[in-house]
């Protein structure tokens, strides 16, 4: 059975601020290699779960440039 590529689903890039344990963790890995991330987000600017508009950061949240807080990388 021959294998077919999945298609890829193009995103925005994540706020330079939204960070995680992960990005910690897997600094220095090769590129898609990853040794863990318990999944948790904060905001730089907030040291919170709350970016400065008061919405959640996440990765699916942090990738709207229409957020008054967004900055790209």
């Amino acid at each position: 059975m021959p294998q077919t590529a999945l298609p890829q689903i193009e995103t925005a890039e994540r706020c330079r601020h939204l960070l995680s344990k992960g990005l910690y963790i897997n600094a220095g890995l090769p590129k898609g290699q990853e040794a863990a991330g318990d999944g948790n987000f904060w905001c730089a600017h907030t040291q919170t779960i709350y970016g400065p508009d008061h919405s959640h950061c996440t990765p699916n949240h942090c990738t709207n440039p229409l957020r008054s807080c967004y900055e790209a990388p």
